[in-house]
């Protein structure tokens, strides 16, 4: 085999098992396809994002997988034909970059009429961190649902992180915060299985437990999730199918080609489990 080509992968953080996981997915996809890839984690700081770009673009990468925390792209952040696609999140950018991702509109909503099926009326939403703090997707299905269901929405009840610290204990302060205020909780949906350990940490030391008081549902259903007592109710976002679709797009697109498609979207499932029940 000759010389490797080189592509880049820009996430988050790698303390966070979705994105560590689709990291992991596509450096296997590409390596299969004859490229090396440099992995950088942005640590959810919008200036060190736009760094990894330039970086990248500028020296031997030859394209890029981003799950990004920007609003929007610069223009002239990237070269105008430079090789990318959006991973997860979709910032809007003056050209045309493909994207693949869940629809965590829907995904939201799903879990949020769930758990009002299951008799929740007051439900703490963590939508998760945004680099540039724009409105998450996420939000907007909440919202829907509640409505849908004849349920006054509350902003108090949307909780978000600041992100300087770890997503579990800045859960467990808000959680145990917006309780200590007096205001009644019995669902949460959380952004990652780690932030859900925060949440349930956070109940504990109140005197309330799920799922007999409050109920809970986290995104990412990593492996934790089925081994924590209780186990937790979890939305899969398909981490594998996601890195597979986005490195199929890449590559054509590496190669000289079009992309095959400029949006794919990855359904999400909900697992339902003994925190719901």
């Amino acid at each position: 085999m000759g010389k490797r080509k080189v592509a880049g992968i820009i996430i988050p953080t790698v303390d966070n098992s979705f994105f560590a996981g689709l990291a992991h997915y596509a450096e296997c996809c590409l390596y299969e396809k004859g490229y090396r890839t440099m992995i950088c984690s942005s640590a959810n700081d919008a200036e060190k994002e736009k760094e990894y770009l330039r970086t990248l673009a500028g020296n031997e990468a030859e394209g890029i997988l981003c799950v990004s925390g920007l609003s929007t792209l610069e223009d002239g952040l990237l070269p105008e034909d430079f090789p990318f696609v959006w991973v997860d999140r979709h910032p809007s950018s003056s050209r045309p970059i493909p994207w693949v991702a869940n629809d965590d509109r829907a995904a939201m909503e799903e879990a949020a009429e769930y758990l009002v099926e299951k008799g929740c009326r007051n439900i703490l939403l963590m939508p998760g961190y945004l680099a540039e703090k724009s409105e998450s997707p996420r939000v907007e299905g909440y919202r829907q649902a509640l409505k849908k269901c004849g349920i006054e929405w509350n902003p108090k009840y949307i909780l978000n992180r600041s992100g300087q610290g770890s997503s579990e204990k800045e859960t467990e302060e808000l959680v145990r915060g917006i309780i200590r205020e007096g205001c009644p909780v019995d669902g949460i949906i959380t952004s990652s299985d780690r932030a859900a350990f925060g949440a349930i940490a956070a109940l504990r030391s109140v005197g309330l437990y799920v799922p007999e008081d409050v109920k809970l549902i986290s995104f990412d259903n990593s492996p934790y999730s089925a081994m924590a007592s209780p186990a937790i109710t979890a939305l899969d976002r398909k981490p594998k199918q996601l890195a597979e679709e986005a490195c199929e797009i890449l590559l054509a697109m590496m190669e000289g080609g079009e992309p095959p498609c400029m949006e794919k979207i990855v359904p999400v499932v909900l697992e339902k489990r003994d925190s719901t029940r």
